[in-house]
């Protein structure tokens, strides 16, 4: 393949993997952006030149990197090192897989397994890419639908890797009709056939469980919430207000949209900045004159008028030991240990009601990944806008425990990150929670593309779960969200304001939220199968040759 050509067609399947994401709102795209790649290869195989894997690598990769670096350049705006490292590092992971897949078309000669590996390979990937140190799953194919959940209403029973599924077979059996015209002259009516239908029936299904969700989903036990956008500009306020300031202006922000009966105020990410202990919280002991912990007293004060409040709250906070307790502790002093969290927290009448660590971290942000590998460069990632240790992190996803019209309910919070994983979101639900929450703070990314994707997978965690979602972000977006993923209210960005609505408590559970990413852990046992199978035929075909030798 001529070199104009193979970068052209790098290109056209760059813009339609880029254009396809949200915002730009043109997912069709999606089911065509593989085609120009798989063509690429195609031209590779018939050439039969040597090292497959490197050449499948780099003749895919520019088409990554043209997706990563448009659709996820706003990461520059809180650090140009890490924006950097995360586009380089996915497009190069991405196109180590496409690599892999064309190096085993070559070992492998039947030609129907061919497009099980892609789909296996890739899917395999994307579930690695959620649970290892370097964890960046934006780009996962199945968020693509974030803006068109009316879609993809069996998310409920698949997960987004449902989505990965049906996007790869549209791309393969489109290429292989494609193909068949190609190299027979004729039309392929079977694989016309086999697209349409692949493309209209889980349609089909989508809208038939779009118009039957309303009669499934309780409207019971209505909860009066408020969610809060505090505004608060997180490089020249956030850590120069007091933890008392910041609480101040939470209370200003939601006060006018507070009632006898508002049952849950859920307030962003760093609503409290500034470390505070968690011993403190837990036993309910807030030492006089300190004003890390004054906020608290005046949330009493708003909880003495509301009593039927709760409020959700983003803490830091922070543990002492006199060992070395875990994994991430740091040096306090003589003979001492700390762990520093990313904390959610939940206060009423009764004072602290629960807490809940983040335990997906931002990889360089606030994880160093792989700390034996790279905790040498501690000191230079510092410098370039990183963490030198890690944030301590759960192990389960806790709920806090409520009270709603004398019934007790459960409340799930996602801190950030999270609401990118599904499995990990679904975990919230299956331990009981019956609304879940989001809060996050996507202010570091100012006015750009990040803070509306962000907001837009949130949609897609409501139909997963069948859970409403309340999402509070410091600058916006904030929002209402419905089981359906349709969006009931939604804030404007830069803007300091509350949205008063009512959600209703739900208490069944999806298959998805029951099972969680079984397709993606299926597609590994296939992955492994049919690697084993192509390294078992290339170690035939070397020993082949050197015996013909």
């Amino acid at each position: 393949m001529k070199w104009y050509k193979l970068l052209l067609f790098n290109l056209i399947s760059g813009l339609l993997f880029t254009f396809s994401w949200y915002p730009h709102g043109l997912p069709f795209l999606i089911f065509f952006a593989w085609l120009p790649l798989f063509f690429i290869s195609d031209e590779l195989l018939e050439t039969k030149r040597n090292m497959p894997f490197l050449r499948g690598w780099l003749c895919s990769w520019p088409a990554f990197f043209i997706w990563n670096l448009i659709t996820t350049y706003w990461i520059g705006y809180c650090t140009l090192a890490g924006a950097a490292g995360a586009i380089v590092a996915n497009s190069m992971l991405q196109g180590w897989v496409f690599g892999l897949w064309h190096c085993c078309r070559k070992q492998i000669k039947q030609e129907w397994m061919h497009p099980v590996l892609l789909v296996a390979f890739w899917m395999s990937f994307e579930y690695l890419h959620l649970n290892w140190d370097l964890t960046w799953p934006w780009l996962n194919l199945g968020n693509v639908f974030a803006v068109c959940p009316h879609w993809v209403q069996w998310y409920s029973v698949t997960g987004a890797f449902g989505g990965a599924l049906w996007i790869l077979t549209l791309n393969l059996i489109f290429f292989y009709l494609l193909k068949h015209q190609k190299r027979t002259g004729q039309r392929a009516w079977g694989h016309a056939l086999a697209f349409f239908l692949t493309l209209l029936i889980p349609c089909i299904i989508s809208a038939v469980q779009y118009k039957n969700v309303d009669k499934k989903i309780s409207k019971s036990t209505p909860i009066e919430a408020v969610v809060v956008q505090q505004n608060t500009d997180p490089w020249e306020e956030e850590y120069y207000l007091t933890n008392e300031e910041q609480v101040q202006r939470l209370i200003d922000v939601s006060a006018p949209f507070m009632s006898e009966n508002t049952n849950l105020v859920v307030c962003p990410e760093s609503s409290i900045p500034h470390n505070i202990s968690l011993l403190n919280l837990i036993h309910n002991n807030y030492p006089e004159g300190n004003t890390g912990f004054s906020g608290f007293r005046l949330l009493d004060s708003v909880i003495s008028k509301y009593p039927n409040t709760n409020y959700i709250l983003g803490l830091s906070t922070f543990q002492l030991y006199d060992y070395q307790a875990s994994p991430t502790v740091r040096p306090a002093g003589p003979g001492l240990w700390v762990d520093v969290f990313n904390t959610a927290g939940c206060y009423n009448s009764k004072k602290f009601n629960g807490y809940y660590h983040k335990s997906r971290l931002v990889p360089g942000v606030e994880k160093m990944p792989f700390p034996r590998l790279f905790g040498f460069l501690g000191d230079a990632i510092i410098k370039l806008g990183g963490s030198n240790t890690s944030l301590g992190t759960d192990t389960v996803q806790r709920t806090f425990p409520i009270e709603v019209n004398g019934k007790r309910l459960k409340v799930g919070t996602a801190i950030c990150y999270e609401s990118i994983y599904g499995e990990l979101f679904g975990k919230f639900v299956k331990n009981g929670a019956n609304v879940m929450t989001v809060i996050t703070n996507d202010s570091w990314w100012k006015d750009s593309q990040g803070h509306k994707q962000h907001f837009e997978m949130s949609r897609l965690r409501a139909v997963e779960t069948r859970r409403y979602v309340l999402r509070a972000a410091n600058g916006g977006f904030s929002g209402v969200i419905e089981p359906t993923g349709n969006v009931l209210q939604k804030t404007k960005y830069d803007e300091r304001t509350a949205l008063k609505a009512t959600v209703f408590a739900q208490d069944q559970q999806t298959f998805y939220v029951k099972h969680g990413d079984y397709l993606a852990k299926l597609a590994l046992i296939i992955a492994a199968l049919g690697f084993i199978y192509a390294l078992v035929l290339w170690t035939i075909n070397l020993f082949t040759k050197k015996n013909t030798n």
